[in-house]
């Protein structure tokens, strides 16, 4: 007696088994290995001390590299040794690093030992000469309620800063807690990017070797375009920081704005945070230039706009262009929901965090797309696009 035939529908065939119960059956599977996994994960918190040890030298390591890279692969390319070239880049960073030490972390540290305790003196000089100038006329009550309020704004201000304060010592202590000091990272960051630097090729074969062939393209295309976005904005960005900051300076210097070097500074910090960024910076610079004289404010307004023309015009467009190819909304959305997530961190490496699971999202909705069309394209039309490749991806 022959056995009935079963019939295989094309979502079996899709979803690799030969009933519907398999569907269910890896569902509930996938639910329990997740909730076996939360149950024994303090099996796994080692794992998270070596991540939590090595991240910030590799992120610091990473940043050197993709600063340094096109560098040492201009001098290869001229016949000069890779060796050679990064120990002529270390040798002139020691030495600026140096005079950078000599000349800066002095004054740097004196201003702001100065703004911090002149700060109080400052507001309240402001304060008497507004209510001196206004003693005797209608508007002195009103001004004197407004003086009022704004102290209880500055004083919930003060919280609010020491509060972020604390945040970010704790967010700070967190990341170099796992290893003996910040100077240790700054020692071994360094030998790291070396060895990047010098072998990144073999870095590459070496790890292309452990994944099994059927995915190296795959892995290999995925890796370029990580490489090219992720890398290039982070070198862009720091470019595009350190070029605000020096113009910013020099403004400051041709204007006298006091406390130039601490605040530029903060402008070359806060650069690194996308459109928010300059918002951050103008609010401390304009108060203390309106503590200062309202003509400092007008003269200090100048230098914004000047900095921002030549920053949106020139040096954004030349450095970045458009490399992650993300549009201002969505950028805004994800320092947004970084930011809430873990603050200080999430405002800067938010932007290259969404891109790589951009990236990586795109790469599997590719492969979705092209087992879609193998069981279900020929009858009911195929998905477009199928193919993942670093120049479609970078070019789309």
């Amino acid at each position: 007696m022959e056995r009935p035939s079963t019939k295989t529908t094309r979502w079996i065939q899709f979803i690799g088994g030969r009933n519907l119960i398999f569907t269910l059956i890896a569902g509930v599977l996938v639910g329990a290995l997740i909730f076996i996994f939360y149950l024994v994960r303090f099996i796994f918190e080692p794992i998270g001390i070596i991540l939590g040890t090595l991240f910030a030298p590799v992120l610091l390591a990473l940043i050197f590299y993709y600063l340094l890279d096109p560098i040492v692969n201009y001098f290869e390319g001229k016949g000069v040794k890779r060796i050679y070239t990064i120990v002529g880049i270390g040798l002139v960073l020691i030495l600026l690093m140096i005079a950078f030490g000599i000349w800066a972390v002095p004054k740097l540290y004196s201003q702001t030992f100065s703004l911090i305790t002149d700060f109080p003196q400052h507001v309240d000089n402001f304060n008497n000469t507004v209510q001196n100038f206004v003693a005797g006329t209608i508007v002195e009550e009103p001004v004197q309620d407004v003086f009022g309020s704004l102290e209880d704004v500055v004083g919930q201000v003060i919280n609010v800063l020491s509060d972020s304060l604390g945040d970010i010592q704790q967010f700070v202590g967190n990341i170099f807690s796992t290893v003996s000091g910040f100077f240790v990272i700054l020692l071994t960051a360094p030998i790291i990017a070396f060895f990047l630097l010098k072998d990144v090729k073999k870095f590459k074969h070496y790890f292309l070797k452990l994944l099994p062939p059927k995915f190296r393209d795959d892995a290999n295309e995925l890796g370029g375009i990580l490489d090219i976005q992720v890398g290039n904005y982070l070198k862009g960005q720091f470019i595009v920081a350190l070029a605000n900051g020096v113009i910013v300076f020099v403004g400051f210097l041709i204007i006298g704005m006091p406390y130039a070097l601490p605040l530029s500074l903060l402008v070359t910090i806060t650069s690194f945070i996308p459109y928010i960024g300059p918002f951050i910076a103008f609010i401390p610079c304009a108060v203390i230039a309106l503590l200062e004289s309202f003509q400092m404010l007008l003269a200090l307004i100048v230098v914004w706009i000047v900095e921002q023309v030549l920053n949106g015009n020139v040096i954004e467009p030349k450095v970045l262009g458009e490399q992650l190819r993300v549009h201002p909304v969505t950028i805004v959305l994800v320092l947004l929901v970084m930011g809430n997530l873990f603050g200080l961190f999430g405002l800067v490496f938010g932007v290259p965090t969404y891109a790589v699971i951009k990236a990586f999202g795109v790469f599997l909705f590719r492969k979705f797309k092209q087992r879609y069309n193998r069981y279900y394209g020929k009858d009911d039309g195929e998905y477009e696009d199928t193919e993942f490749s670093q120049e479609e991806y970078i070019n789309d």
